[in-house]
């Protein structure tokens, strides 16, 4: 293994297939940024190159881009509250307030130091984990896997605030949009009317797109200033301030870092389930999150990045391991590998052992790089939100309307975006949650297979499976644990009041 990890650093550094990682790291950070193009497109594009380069350039240029892209994602979710990418999601909730409130250098440099801290971690997590991959992944069945899922259900009342009760049904409204389209068992279609569109469901990114950016949109040009009226002050400090939350916060990014990691190992999860994981554990576990929390609270916006990039190192296990990819952007990855002649699965663990480390360096090296890159543009960045609405409105609303095109080239997601976008407004107008909404359409496919397949294994006994109790109990705990806090707190106050 140590003769491997040497060959894979020395493959990586190579001249030609440094430039070709730094190459790939600047069309991350640059193109895969704006809504709708992401990781996955890039690559496809690049893909075709890698016929001409050896496994090392042809792993530099195509990893590279995937690996760091989640540092990218965050610039405008925090910037103008549109996702950058699927990952970049739950970023809003903290990061658009913070810029708001005048603290998007803050922002943005708490987002890729802890995305960085983030990636390191799910590097050295996947080199932990290469001797034991296989009772590591083979451990949890269908079963265990809906019980994991039922963890991410249960976040929607942290995700709710002070309403839970609203949070729930807007959560379940959630539930009842993810189940349009062509049933995966059965074949059975489901709230399409006949129209073809609507037999793939409802798309994630324009329906993101329209409960988050066209609200704010309509919320500026009412107000008639920028994004943030609050001087943005000294850029320098809000950097330092920003790198310095992620260094004070090491404990919630190292936690949140492992539920990335764990979300990441599990195939067709993914960067969507990832982010609100991470949301909803650092407000059901930070003390005093459930009245800061969606209100410009930084430790909102590390444990998502930290998260949102240790995931990768986690999704490459089942990809290494067994050529399961974890996700359609490393199913890309996947046809790269086979174009140089490396067949992902146990022979990533033995013959092409280095390029496994080389993947694993790429990791550490480019999500290092990025955050450099990033941090040095960040006070430009901040400066964005105090645009005239004349300037930013045209610009996010184009932005928003190629975001949803692009998610699958049909105008009608276009439509989707601005019929969820009216919805947005009123729901942001009457104090309703609308992250549960979103949770919602992502949990409910993934729980809806997993149910359907230990349904036909085991019957309704895999309820009492070993593995499904142990979650159950830990999925009790995470419903308990922020009612014990609150109390907790409370008596605290008032013994400090006596």
């Amino acid at each position: 293994m140590i003769d491997a990890a040497i060959e894979g650093l020395i493959g990586i550094l190579h001249w030609k297939a440094f430039l070709l990682m730094t190459f790939g790291i600047i069309i991350s950070s640059t193109l895969v940024a704006m809504p709708g193009i992401g990781s996955k497109t890039a690559i496809a594009l690049l893909l075709p190159i890698a016929f001409v380069l050896n496994k090392f350039e042809a792993v530099a240029l195509i990893v590279s881009i995937w690996a760091v892209s989640n540092t990218a994602n965050s610039i405008t979710s925090i910037l103008f509250s549109v996702p950058g990418g699927g990952g970049s999601q739950a970023t809003i909730m903290d990061g658009y307030p913070m810029a708001k409130n005048g603290e998007a250098a803050r922002a943005l440099a708490a987002a890729f130091t802890s995305s960085a801290i983030g990636g390191v971690i799910g590097a050295f997590v996947l080199l932990a984990a290469i001797p034991v991959l296989r009772p590591l992944v083979l451990l949890l069945g269908p079963p265990e896997f809906f019980m994991l899922v039922m963890i991410g259900v249960a976040m929607v009342g942290a995700l709710s605030g002070k309403a839970p009760v609203k949070g729930i049904i807007v959560g379940g409204f959630g539930f009842g949009i993810s189940m349009i389209g062509v049933h995966m068992l059965t074949g059975i279609h489901r709230f399409t009317f006949d129209q073809l569109y609507l037999v793939d469901g409802i798309k994630l990114v324009p329906m993101t797109i329209g409960l988050f950016a066209i609200p704010e949109m309509l919320y500026m040009a009412s107000k008639g200033t920028g994004i943030s009226d609050v001087p943005l002050g000294d850029l320098k400090t809000g950097r330092r301030q920003g790198i310095k939350d992620a260094f004070t916060h090491w404990w919630l990014i190292v936690r949140c870092s492992f539920i990335g990691v764990w979300v990441g190992i599990i195939p067709g999860l993914g960067s969507s389930v990832a982010d609100w994981f991470a949301y909803g554990h650092a407000k059901q576990t930070c003390k005093g999150a459930r009245e800061t929390f969606g209100t410009g609270d930084v430790r909102g916006v590390i444990g998502v990045d930290a998260a949102t990039n240790a995931k990768e190192g986690g999704s490459l296990i089942p990809t290494l391991a067994f050529g399961i990819p974890g996700s359609s952007t490393l199913a890309l990855i996947f046809g790269g590998l086979i174009i140089v002649g490396i067949t992902p699965g146990k022979d990533m663990l033995t013959k092409d052992l280095d390029v496994t480390f080389s993947m694993i360096w790429l990791l550490l090296i480019g999500s290092i790089m990025t955050t450099f890159l990033c941090l040095a543009f960040t006070k430009q960045l901040a400066m964005a939100t105090k645009l005239r609405p004349t300037l930013m409105i045209p610009m996010i609303l184009a932005m928003a309307v190629i975001g949803s095109f692009a998610a699958s080239g049909r105008f009608e997601d276009v439509l989707v975006m601005i019929a969820f976008g009216t919805l947005g407004y009123f729901m942001r107008a009457a104090g309703w949650p609308r992250p549960p909404l979103l949770l919602g359409l992502v949990l409910g496919p993934i729980a809806e297979r997993y149910m359907w397949t230990s349904v036909q294994l085991y019957g309704a006994s895999f309820l009492f499976r070993p593995g499904v109790l142990i979650i159950f109990s830990l999925l009790v705990l995470s419903v308990m644990y922020p009612m014990w806090q609150d109390r907790y707190f409370k008596r605290m106050e008032r013994n400090v009041e006596i």
